[in-house]
């Protein structure tokens, strides 16, 4: 074996332990793959969709507004029934685009552009984004942003941040892009199609991408007269189709090149922000373009590598790095010519990590070991990659939406009957089903008067659907199951599945799930967790997932089967609850109804205790430890410790400024009360 084909499997699996293996990447692509089925016409997008989990990535997704849809000609509007864009680029730079509102009127020249608007039904939002210009009314980007930064469901979720094209959380680690759709490919893409390049792209791929149409985000071309009007061509899910079919290979120098601008080339303050990821992005399409797809493998990664940053280092010397769908725009032509200092200052730190051959990402945090790494090549078969397998899945789920949409589900359960193929894929989408399952008792119904077959249907309907929603976690289900059995009044069996459920419960299966879920970091083993995990690396990903993790107890808003004692603190959104304080809750609520004074007063004090436990103590109470808080408050009250119920309600009021829990509503009628008996006096 050569010398330098030696160093490239070293380097090579050295990689897959630092950035992830073939399967931990495939594992983060399918969990974010279960999210687009879930969530309703909204996209994942970035490094983390990827299959990445580089330092800094933060998550990204794309919301189609489905309200309208955009066309490249009047023609491709077949139904011409309601408002529609239609694409202008006379005036825009290429990759950036007019949105021209098409409204549909055999009278147009009589009708004001408000009066029209009114026709259609759009009257109340679309008339404050658009702006008339002669003859055309344009969708303005700017307008439209701001409008829907001030919806309710944005602003609950906390982004409240305008970033580019996103609406983003104050720490920037959640992105949130609004856009448009265009169904079909656009005529100024088209000549990608049958582009020469090297066979790494297969015709169906091709094919599956130019069916996906394009989107169109809310930002103009910088310094354009028009940049408040126009809107970008994006090709997000293009690309994303793009990224998959790298072999592993080419995915770890995509990553190498991120990691080189992320932690080396904007160490230095003046670099910062002159280049950006979607460049690098765009670079690797070029190269595998241009590239024999043989030369991808693990033993020749080192060269790979260096012809990647070879031909950035030529990119930036000559300000030329072209869109790989439309080459008409040339992303360095203006960003380079006016920053002539930086770009010199740029392109010698290029030649000398260039020169220092691979061993120049040592410079980075993040691969800032590797020349102290051992020279011996591992195999990846050896390295138990379970763990990071398990809780990379896990750390992208906790801003996972509850799947309410029976839509959804379907196209869920479509999936995993007809597309999974591997034991992986299907272990993530039997946890998905699973998940679904806790969720679909949940779903409001129009109230009906039912007979008593009727309710008994409905009855083992939930029940059947909660038995399956069992196999998530270790203890979430059983919760979700043992709510069930207390709404129904079965409290000696609700108490049964509490006691079951808290002897699942420790600290390990649950020490990185509950944490804020929208801040991402890497998630470190402990070597008790290691042990566990180790032990079972043979059992399949759905095993461990609902032996070995704990999630929160999830309600949906306007909940079917949560607690009437808690129904209040689901009217306005979703409830998550620490398992460990709903269990002693739900076992306090069924003592209560047993008369059991003794167990309901000892039940109150694990209440109290676990909620000081370390799990539960910040600084300043967040929404979730309000969430757990307001039970001890409902205790007191039902209790008839009244004094020490409005203590609590009144400490929660005055930080949920938000008025997510009930404790403002309790605290009102418990003053209420109070004065009123004393009228009564």
């Amino acid at each position: 074996m050569s010398a330098n084909r030696s160093e490239s499997l070293h380097f090579y699996d050295y990689l897959c332990r630092k950035i992830g293996s073939e399967k931990e990447v495939k594992g983060r692509r399918l969990t974010f793959i279960a999210i687009d089925y879930f969530t309703h016409n909204m996209l994942s997008s970035g490094s983390r969709s990827e299959g990445l989990d580089l330092k800094g990535s933060d998550t990204d997704i794309m919301k189609i507004d489905t309200t309208m849809k955009v066309y490249e000609s009047e023609k491709d509007d077949v139904e011409g029934r309601h408002p529609g864009l239609l694409m202008d680029t006379s005036e825009s730079q290429p990759c950036f685009t007019h949105l021209n509102l098409q409204l549909y009127t055999h009278n147009r020249p009589r009708k004001s552009f408000s009066e029209i608007l009114e026709q259609h039904g759009y009257q109340c939002w679309l008339f404050n984004i658009v702006e008339q210009h002669g003859m055309k009314y344009i969708l303005s980007n700017k307008l439209y942003k701001q409008a829907f930064s001030k919806h309710h469901e944005i602003t609950q979720i906390g982004l409240t941040k305008l970033h580019g094209p996103c609406l983003s959380d104050v720490n920037g680690n959640y992105d949130l892009a609004l856009c448009f759709k265009c169904d079909k490919w656009i005529s100024q893409a088209a000549p990608w199609i049958n582009r020469p390049r090297s066979s790494w792209l297969k015709p169906e791929i091709i094919s599956k991408i130019t069916m996906s149409g394009v989107l169109f985000v809310p930002i103009g071309s910088k310094g354009s007269i028009y940049e408040d009007l126009e809107w970008r061509i994006s090709f997000s899910v293009a690309e994303k189709q793009l990224i998959f079919s790298f072999n592993h290979t080419q995915l770890l120098c995509y990553a190498l090149l991120k990691i080189v601008l992320k932690e080396i080339v904007e160490g230095d303050e003046d670099l910062k922000g002159l280049l950006c990821s979607y460049y690098i992005k765009t670079l690797m399409f070029w190269v595998s373009d241009d590239s024999n797809p043989a030369v991808w493998r693990p033993d020749n990664i080192t060269n790979c590598f260096m012809a990647c940053l070879h031909r950035l280092l030529y990119s930036i010397q000559y300000s030329t790095l072209l869109h790989y769908f439309i080459p008409d725009c040339n992303f360095f032509l203006l960003r380079l010519s006016t920053e002539l200092e930086k770009k010199a200052k740029l392109t010698n730190l290029l030649k000398k990590l260039y020169q220092q051959g691979i061993q120049c990402v040592s410079a980075s945090e993040t691969l800032h070991d590797y020349t102290r790494c051992p020279n011996v090549t591992y195999t990846i078969k050896q390295l138990n990659m379970t763990p990071n397998l398990v809780y990379g899945m896990l750390e992208i789920l906790k801003s996972l939406p509850p799947p309410y949409h029976e839509r959804c589900f379907i196209q869920l359960l479509n999936r995993l009957l007809h597309h999974c193929k591997t034991d992986l894929s299907r272990d993530h989408f039997l946890y998905f089903i699973s998940r679904a399952h806790q969720y679909v008792p949940q779903i409001p119904y129009a109230q009906q008067q039912k007979n008593n077959k009727q309710q008994y249907y409905k009855y083992k309907y939930d029940l059947s659907r909660l038995l399956i929603g069992l196999n998530s976690d270790a203890v979430a289900g059983w919760s979700m199951l043992s709510t069930f059995f207390y709404v129904h009044e079965h409290y000696f069996t609700c108490l049964e599945l509490i006691n079951y459920a808290l002897s699942k419960y420790t600290d390990e299966k649950c020490n990185h799930i509950f944490s804020n879920p929208s801040t991402h970091r890497r998630i470190y083993v402990t070597q008790k967790e290691q042990a566990a995990l180790d032990l079972m690396k043979k059992e399949r990903l759905i095993t461990i997932l609902k032996s070995s993790t704990i999630d929160y107890i999830q309600f949906s808003c306007k909940s079917q089967i949560i607690p009437k004692e808690l129904q209040q603190d689901v009217i306005k959104s979703d409830g998550h609850f620490h398992p460990l304080v709903y269990a002693y809750f739900l076992r306090f609520l069924c003592c209560y109804h047993l008369h059991d004074q003794f167990s309901c007063e000892d039940a109150l004090q694990q209440i109290s205790r676990a909620t000081r436990e370390k799990c539960l103590t910040t600084n300043a109470m967040s929404r979730l430890s309000i969430q757990s808080l307001i039970f001890q408050g409902i205790a007191f009250q039902m209790m008839g410790m009244l004094d020490e119920a409005k203590s609590y309600f009144t400490l929660l009021a005055g930080d949920d400024v938000d008025a997510y829990t009930s404790a403002e509503i309790k605290l009102s009628e418990l003053t209420n009360d109070q004065f009123s008996d004393v009228n009564i006096c």
